[in-house]
């Protein structure tokens, strides 16, 4: 039986090549769609902890190898002020 492996990769703002952070698991990710806020204040160049990410693309691509099956989320984004408001609106 062959593992799974889970790969997460956020974009830079506004960057269809630029990739800001990737996390690899061996379990699923939660869900990430379009609108959803990602927050980056941890991350490594993070620029400002008043800045997040909203999610505006979301791909999925889906391989497999001799011993195992790769699911990698590709988040592309853009940058948005981090207000309270937004944090608690719907979209």
């Amino acid at each position: 039986m062959k593992t799974t492996e889970y790969i997460l990769e956020v974009y830079k703002p506004q960057s269809p090549d630029d990739v800001w952070i990737t996390f690899s698991s061996s379990s699923p990710f939660m869900t990430i769609g379009v609108g959803d806020i990602v927050n980056p204040g941890l991350w490594p160049d993070s620029q400002s902890p008043m800045k997040v990410l909203r999610a505006i693309n979301v791909d999925h691509v889906i391989w497999e190898t001799e011993t195992r099956v790769k699911h990698k989320v590709l988040v592309f984004t853009e940058e948005v002020d981090g207000t309270r408001g937004l944090r608690l609106s719907k979209g």
